[in-house]
């Protein structure tokens, strides 16, 4: 009983840090599937949140999606907390997609940043390229999202 009472303030702890975040310093707050992916990807995820219920999901590609970014953030370093759905702060999360991140550092806004490349590409007319390079070295000749 006592060690389920530590994990359930270690949920609402972290829980309210992530929300915090997002009030206080939201590029290092990112929620919804895509955007914590992206941030992984970038190896930015410190903590990662994710309600127990998505991986009861009726599809197997959900889950099998939930466990790999699990993996991942695992892999990079990052600290998972699954957050119980049948528990307050577990349904809070599911309110905001159900998956969330706490990054160690800031990252832009990514549908700023694939804006901005647009912009970019449709002004030199010119192909658009992804790329991984680093906002902080991309230049005005490059011709590429920088994310």
């Amino acid at each position: 009983l006592f060690v389920l009472s530590v994990q359930v303030v270690r949920e609402v702890e972290v829980l309210n840090r992530f929300m915090r975040m997002i009030d206080t310093h939201p590029d290092k707050a990112y929620y919804g599937y895509a955007h914590v992916k992206r941030a992984d990807d970038e190896l930015a995820v410190d903590h990662l949140l994710v309600t127990d219920g998505l991986f009861r999901s009726a599809t197997i590609q959900v889950r099998k999606r939930y466990v790999e970014l699990v993996e991942s953030v695992r892999e990079h370093g990052g600290t998972v907390h699954i957050l119980s759905s049948m528990h307050l702060s577990g349904q809070q999360l599911a309110q905001v997609s159900g998956v969330a991140a706490i990054l160690r550092y800031p990252l832009p806004d990514l549908e700023e940043l694939e804006e901005l490349a647009a912009a970019a590409a449709a002004t030199l007319g010119s192909t658009l390229v992804t790329s991984n390079v680093a906002p902080d070295i991309c230049s005005a000749t490059q011709i590429a999202v920088c994310v």
